[in-house]
């Protein structure tokens, strides 16, 4: 409001102090109303504030809950670290072993024997050839024979005035990032390269096929030097290929690695170091303490919760003051969605767990939670699998072969009934019948281009040569099939094998898009091993139902898309048709837990929406007093105007008294002394 600008001469009053009372008088009451109001909405806004952090305290809280990996936690703990370390998967076999570790796996190295004069030093040109397999020696230790590991990728590198120094062989065998490397290293008096196997195990022994381009690939000359095979070791083994040996409770186990994850069922052991006589303890056992420790979290949000809601929205007949949220839609149906959930019994759930109660959280009284851990590892000793439903969206197949993959916002809790019709199949290419013996690779038929699900190869060369059996020239075709750049870019590989007087070319991919198809023969041709350009059989998508109803296969993957079950997926690792079990699936009472919370809290939820019409009547009471301040202003230069008009006509009135007084005066005078 305006300075008050009043005089009050002609009236004598004050009309400063009276403008002021009267405009005060008006504005107090709805002063006052407004202030009111606006401690009562900065109290609600406070408090929700307070109710909704103590709600997404608790969405963290049980976090981890909601997730199937939380129950999966399996120790294994050795008695010496420094020999060997395990790790354990949730399907760990539990129990105790004795270890031993005699010796450990080793990669294959090789150096040149030649020494050069510098890294930019020509090497030679040609091609050169990598193959992984098993390397024999004779008793003085001189290269004898090399069987294939037809498991690896063969590489093939092409040596030419682009990379034909030290430097650039090198870089060249790193550059493939095909299971070697290479490195040059300063002996003293000049550089040599060596070649290591990336991968350990005798099985990944290294044999290194030169075509020199001076026409001599044995003659330590040129490319030839880098040569390790039966026709020509030029280079120098520094350390043969080895595996690992251990004995488990007295069983001998070899491992191409030093980490062994296929001798003990979810247990891989991390080898160190090895000692012959020397026995190391290892103790698989599963542990709920993470489990444990998430609940324990869990209960004390709650807790926490309980607290400002007992503080903020109840009533204290004591003092006869209610909490800022006494009332409140939001806090009263979250609340209530909230220990509906604690008490319920999770659908899809049998057996002794199938509350929180059967896990040691309960109700007090005063609505407070406690957790009595006891009975949470009870459970957990007897069930994992069902405390871990009762928390978390899970779907446990009956039969061990099957493997859950997930399911939908639609999928219901309950047991499905699970049938095979038609199991998934691969790609493949038969050739025909040949008979039996060695095989002779020439320029002839050394050539293919193949096309595997559905990605074009390159030009597919087969080392020229004769194989002494129909496995071994398969190993060939299949490192060197596998070893196409092109193919492994789409992720596309195939097993061969020699069956029935037969080649079999299959895809690694399971489902109506595995296919195999040789494109093109080279120049010759490939009837001498019984193939030719075609296509072979495609692959086939699983097919079933579950729960009842027909269900979307793709290769191995088979998905409920209708029905109860509708969105659940189940893998299956093998070819068994007909009635493979059931499914019993619940969702677990974390997953309704977010539900409230988000139905609280969210961008959309109760609480939010609250609050933001909380923060829409401060704004409203911010522009009513606004408009007060408004009017008052004009109200206050009305009075003004109104005791001003009122002040100038009483002094008008005071001087005109004033002029009569004076004269009646004059005129009494006058009439006395007359």
């Amino acid at each position: 409001m305006s300075a008050i600008t009043s005089t009050g001469l002609g009236s004598g009053l004050d009309i400063n102090g009276l403008v002021t009372k009267l405009v005060s008088a008006e504005s107090t009451p709805v002063t006052t109303r407004l202030d009111k109001q606006e401690i009562g909405l900065q109290a609600k806004i406070s408090a929700f504030g307070s109710f909704k952090g103590a709600l997404s305290s608790l969405q963290d809280s049980f976090a981890a809950l909601g997730k199937a990996q939380t129950f999966q936690k399996v120790t294994a703990t050795t008695s010496d670290a420094a020999y060997m370390t395990a790790s354990a998967n949730a399907n760990a076999d539990l129990g105790s072993y004795k270890i031993q570790i005699n010796q450990l796996a080793q990669n294959h190295a090789l150096a040149t024997n030649k020494t050069y004069a510098s890294p930019s030093e020509v090497v030679g040109s040609g091609s050169l050839t990598v193959k992984f397999g098993t390397t024999t020696y004779n008793t003085d230790g001189s290269y004898k024979d090399f069987t294939l590991n037809q498991d690896k990728a063969a590489l093939s590198l092409t040596i030419d005035s682009s990379n034909n120094t030290l430097t650039g062989v090198r870089d060249a065998i790193n550059k493939a990032n095909a299971g070697v490397n290479a490195s040059i290293v300063y002996n003293g008096s000049g550089y040599q390269l060596v070649i290591n196997s990336t991968d350990s195990g005798v099985k990944n022994s290294l044999q290194i096929v030169t075509q020199d381009d001076d026409g001599s690939n044995t003659d330590n000359l040129g490319l030839s030097a880098l040569a390790f095979n039966n026709s020509a070791a030029n280079l120098k083994q520094n350390q043969a290929a080895q595996d690992a040996q251990i004995t488990i409770n007295g069983l001998g186990v070899t491992s191409s690695k030093n980490t062994i994850g296929d001798a003990l069922k979810g247990i891989t052991l991390n080898l160190q170091q090895a000692q012959a006589g020397k026995t190391i303890s290892l103790d698989v056992n599963q542990s709920a303490a993470d489990v444990g420790t998430a609940i324990t979290g869990f209960v004390g949000k709650y807790n926490d919760l309980l607290k400002i809601v007992s503080t903020s929205a109840s009533y204290n007949s004591q003092d006869k003051t209610a909490g800022a949220l006494l009332g409140e839609s939001a806090v009263l149906s979250t609340m209530s969605r909230l220990r509906s959930e604690i008490s319920k019994t999770v659908t899809g759930l049998s057996g002794s767990v199938r509350t929180l109660a059967d896990v040691g959280i309960s109700t007090q009284k005063d609505g407070t939670l406690t957790f009595d851990s006891s009975k949470l590892d009870k459970a957990y000793a007897t069930d994992r699998s069902s405390v871990a439903a009762l928390f978390s969206v899970m779907g446990r197949p009956s039969d061990s072969s099957i493997l859950y993959m997930g399911s939908g916002t639609s999928t219901k809790a309950g047991s499905y009934a699970v049938n095979i019709t038609q199991a998934a199949t691969q790609g493949s290419l038969s050739g025909s019948t040949i008979a039996d013996g060695a095989f002779t690779i020439n320029s002839t038929n050394n050539t293919l281009e193949l096309k595997v699900n559905g990605m074009s190869s390159g030009i597919i060369q087969l080392s020229q040569g004769s194989y002494a059996s129909g496995a071994a020239l398969a190993a060939e075709l299949q490192t060197r099939i596998n070893g196409d750049d092109s193919l492994k870019i789409g992720g596309a590989s195939v097993k061969v094998s020699y069956t029935n007087s037969q080649f079999v070319i299959q895809s690694s991919q399971y489902g109506s898009s595995s296919a195999v198809a040789i494109t093109k023969a080279g120049t010759g041709t490939l009837a001498s091993l019984g193939l030719a350009v075609g296509t072979g059989t495609s692959g086939q998508d699983i097919a079933g139902t579950i729960g009842g109803v027909a269900a979307r296969g793709q290769g191995q993957l088979l998905t409920a898309i209708s029905g109860d079950a509708s969105g659940l997926g189940l893998f299956f690792d093998d070819s068994r048709t007909g009635d493979r079990g059931s499914v019993n699936f619940s969702r677990g009472i974390m997953e309704e837990f977010g539900s409230i919370l988000k139905s609280a809290v969210g961008s959309d939820g109760l609480v939010t929406v609250r609050t933001t019409g909380i923060t829409a009547n401060l704004t409203s009471i911010n522009k009513q007093r606004t408009d007060l301040a408004t009017r008052m202003s004009a109200y206050q230069a009305q009075l003004l105007a109104k005791f001003n008009a009122m002040d100038a006509l009483m002094g008008q009135m005071q001087a005109t008294s004033t002029y009569l007084t004076q004269n009646i005066t004059a005129m009494n005078n006058a009439s006395k002394s007359n």
